[in-house]
């Protein structure tokens, strides 16, 4: 369907798709120019009104009119960003996408007008990743803003950004970021292919809904708690990573990006190593690693010793239970586990005035009133204590809970089948460590596999010449 030349049959075609009784929000301003009918359409709300009130002050001082509009664009309206568009469905995706739209009688053209501002909250820095000396700015739910940022740290013209319409309802922008001479040009292209293929209806959870869709549906990277892509919040974050070669999808409406290929190296990083003196950045990353593995082997480890109780030697007998409990305390330790999370469920859910109250307030009591009720003993709370405070250092999320599982089926396995349990959990989880592959069909156990001394040294000491 192409724009007629009367623009009152142009009107009735809008008001067939956005009907004034279902459309409140759709704002259709009609006025005249040099005795011609014009009208400028767009959303209230997703529009910048400061400059769409400029172009129409310009078009209004118009006395004469052009014999087509691409030379009444260029005389009369100052916008840079502008297009002239004949399809009238093209046009519909525009005004859906916060554009502007100038129609005007006579004219089988119109112009799309770049007057998008849509609402969103200021550049923050995000809750989770947070550091002491580093920048303040982090990226916000505006796909462009979040390119700006990185644009800002990364003055080069090899860096590129191509961008996608995703869902057949939502048409959300999604952005390919690399930097063309130092990425993995085959993993570039068969993600530029599946997103354009990419047919779904809608992308309104963007990006798990994104990577579910883009990434292989194997049954073995469903059931695999380790993460084959990491999410970054901070631009100084993201513009290390593309300067390192890695790949990044931003998604609008989303706070955040993903990175990818990425491998276990690549998860133990964190921003404050690199705003930090060597010698205190190397401390902090050695205690980041151990305190770990102290998460996935304490509670376990403290379970072994109960059972063989007998094998003790007298200098460990602290760890013995003195108190009886009702439960047994494998099936403590589990409990609390689940009681862990559901305490941070509630607190997600509770106003912010409140939250960090309740959660204290919880665990305190339901820990006191627990070991009073012998449902637990006091140990089962210290070591789950400590398991779950080491399970909050690493940033990403999914890879503290695949730490998470890990220890969960150490506890049963080793109550159930004791030393050979424990064993059969840690060779279990280090065989899916080492078939575990990234995006781009690597070892997700580098530096360890292919070994790279180099890269082992990195992991644990950060060296003087920094990230880069």
């Amino acid at each position: 369907m192409k724009v007629n030349k009367d623009i009152k049959i142009n009107i009735n075609r809008l008001r067939e798709s956005f009907p004034q009784n279902f459309s409140a929000d759709f704002v259709m301003d009609e006025f005249v120019i040099a005795d011609r009918r014009a009208c400028l359409c767009f959303f209230n709300g997703m529009t910048n009104s400061e400059l769409l009130l400029r172009v129409q002050q310009s078009i209004l001082l118009a006395t004469e009119m052009p014999e087509n509009m691409k030379e009444f664009s260029r005389c009369t309206i100052p916008l840079t960003d502008k297009k002239l568009e004949q399809d009238f469905d093209k046009l519909i995706t525009a005004l859906l996408s916060a554009m502007s739209l100038l129609f005007i009688d006579g004219y089988d053209q119109a112009v799309i007008l770049d007057t998008k501002s849509y609402p969103s909250r200021s550049i923050e820095e995000p809750e989770k990743n947070k550091t002491m000396r580093g920048p303040r700015d982090g990226f916000c739910e505006s796909v462009f803003t979040n390119t700006a940022l990185i644009r800002r740290r990364i003055k080069s013209d090899k860096l590129a950004f191509e961008d996608f319409s995703i869902g057949r309802e939502t048409q959300t922008k999604v952005v390919l970021a690399y930097m063309k001479d130092k990425c993995n040009t085959r993993l570039v292209s068969e993600l530029r292919r599946r997103l354009n293929q990419l047919d779904i209806p809608s992308l309104t959870l963007s990006q798990q809904t994104l990577c579910d869709c883009i990434f292989s549906k194997r049954l073995s990277d469903i059931w695999n708690p380790f993460p084959k892509v990491r999410y970054v919040e901070r631009p100084d974050t993201a513009a290390s990573m593309l300067v390192e070669g890695k790949i990044a999808i931003m998604c609008d409406t989303s706070p955040s990006v993903i990175f990818l290929p990425v491998n276990l190296y690549d998860m133990m990083e964190e921003t404050d190593d690199y705003y930090f003196p060597p010698f205190t950045a190397s401390y902090l990353r050695l205690l980041r690693i151990i305190m770990l593995f102290v998460s996935v082997f304490l509670s376990p480890l403290w379970l072994l010793a109960i059972v063989y109780a007998d094998f003790l030697p007298p200098s460990l007998e602290f760890l013995l239970v003195d108190s009886k409990a009702y439960i047994p305390v494998w099936l403590q330790l589990i409990t609390v586990e689940l009681m862990m999370d559901a305490l941070k469920i509630a607190s997600l859910n509770t106003p912010n005035t409140i939250s960090n109250s309740l959660s204290v307030v919880s665990g305190l009591l339901l820990s006191d009133f627990a070991v009073t009720a012998g449902w637990l003993v006091p140990q089962t709370i210290l070591y789950s204590a400590v398991s779950s405070i080491a399970n909050f250092i690493p940033t990403n999320y999914e890879l503290g809970y695949a730490f998470k599982f890990w220890r969960i089926t150490l506890i049963t396995l080793t109550a159930i089948f004791g030393i050979a349990g424990f064993v059969a959990g840690t060779v279990i989880f280090i065989i899916i460590l080492i078939l575990n592959k990234t995006r781009n069909n690597r070892d997700f156990l580098y530096p360890f596999s292919p070994y790279d001394k180099k890269g082992v040294f990195k992991l644990f000491f950060r060296t003087t010449k920094g990230k880069e």
